[in-house]
C-alpha cells in the first residue's frame, strides 16, 4: 500500500519531488497561526470559521479558500484508508507547529494507519535552525529514514496542546505538561514566541510591533526593507513577509506618515490602546482579553 507525506507547503513540496521518496504528496496550506479556530480539523464549523477569516485576511475571492484548501483536504480525506503509512513533513516554528498539531490531532482516530512525523530545527548540533526549505534534497532520505513513529501517548499530549491552543485560555498552553515532549522538542520555545504576540502590560505592543517600530526609529524609511529585516529577525515565528505587512498596516494608526513610516513623535500605552484594533483572535484565545507580563513570563487577563 502506498504511502502519504503531507507537507507544510509548496516550496517543501518543490523540493519533495526531486528526492526520489515514493509516495503521494499533500500540501496543508491553511494558516492556523492566524484567526480562531473552533476545534478539530474538519467540522462544519472548523470549515466555516476558516473561510470566513481567510477570505477577509489575505483578500481571497470568493470560493478561492474552498478551491485552496477546504475541497483537496476533503479530497484527501477520501482516500485516507487506501494508505500504509502518513508521514508529517513540518519545522521547528510556531507556524509550522500549530498545523501540526492540529492534522496529529485530526489523524488521532485513525490510528489503524501508522503515522510519522519528520520535524527539521538543529541539524548536526548546530545552534542555527533550519527549515524544509534549507535543507537540500540529498538529505530528504535521511530526513525520512529518521522519522519518528507517533504512538498514543504523543496523540494524547498533541491533541492537548492543540484544545488547549483552541480555547479561550492561553496559559493552558503553558502548563510544564503541555510544553515540551521528546516527540516536539521545538513545541515549548514556539510556544512561547505565541505568548509574545499578546499586548506588553508596559508598552500595549505585542513583540513584533515593538521590533516593527525598533527598526524604524533606527531609521528603517523603507517598507520592503523593514519586512527582510523582520524575516531576517524572527526565530520561532515562521511568518511569511505578507502577515508582516498585514501587522505592520495594523499599526497605521500609529504614523503621521504610513507612506514614508513617520511614526507619531510619541507612542505610549494609552495611544496604541485608542488606536490599534486588538478585536482579533488566536486559535480559541481573544487578543484584547490578555497581556504579556515581561516580569512574570506569563500571560495575564486584561481587566
Amino acid at each position: 500500500m502506498p504511502t502519504l507525506h503531507i507537507l507544510n507547503g509548496d516550496s517543501t513540496l518543490n523540493i519533495f519531488k526531486t528526492t526520489g521518496i515514493e509516495g503521494d504528496t499533500f500540501v496543508w496550506r491553511d494558516v492556523l497561526v492566524e484567526g480562531p479556530i473552533s476545534g478539530p480539523i474538519g467540522t462544519l464549523e472548523f470549515w466555516n470559521d476558516r473561510e470566513t477569516f481567510m477570505s477577509k485576511y489575505f483578500s481571497l475571492q470568493e470560493g478561492e479558500y474552498a478551491k485552496a484548501i477546504k475541497t483537496p483536504f476533503q479530497e484527501m480525506e477520501k482516500n485516507l484508508s487506501t494508505y500504509d503509512e502518513i508521514i508529517l513533513w513540518f519545522e521547528y516554528d510556531l507556524f509550522c507547529q500549530i498545523n501540526m498539531l492540529a492534522l496529529i490531532d485530526w489523524l488521532a482516530h485513525k490510528r489503524k494507519i501508522n503515522i510519522s512525523l519528520v520535524c527539521t530545527g538543529k541539524v548536526d548540533g548546530s545552534d542555527r535552525l533550519y527549515g524544509l526549505g534549507e535543507i537540500h534534497s540529498s538529505e530528504y532520505k535521511n530526513l525520512y529514514e529518521n522519522r519518528i513513529k507517533l504512538e498514543g501517548s504523543a496523540f494524547d499530549f498533541a491533541s492537548n496542546v492543540y484544545r488547549a491552543y483552541c480555547s479561550s485560555n492561553p496559559n493552558t498552553l503553558l502548563r510544564p505538561d503541555q510544553s515540551s515532549s521528546t516527540e516536539f522538542p521545538y513545541l515549548s520555545s514556539a510556544l512561547e514566541s505565541h505568548s509574545k504576540r499578546f499586548p506588553n502590560t508596559r508598552t500595549g505592543l505585542t513583540e513584533t510591533e515593538e521590533q516593527l517600530i525598533q527598526f524604524i526609529n533606527e531609521g528603517e524609511t523603507d517598507k520592503m526593507k523593514l519586512i527582510g529585516k523582520m524575516l531576517r529577525w524572527q526565530t520561532y515565528q515562521g511568518f511569511g513577509d505578507l502577515q508582516y505587512s498585514i501587522t505592520l498596516n495594523g499599526l497605521k494608526p500609529l504614523f503621521d506618515d504610513f507612506d514614508n513610516l513617520v511614526l507619531k513623535p510619541q507612542i505610549d500605552k494609552q495611544t496604541v490602546e485608542s488606536l490599534v484594533n486588538r478585536n482579533y483572535f488566536f486559535g480559541g484565545q481573544k487578543m484584547s482579553d490578555w497581556y504579556w507580563d515581561e516580569n512574570k513570563k506569563a500571560l495575564v487577563p486584561k481587566v
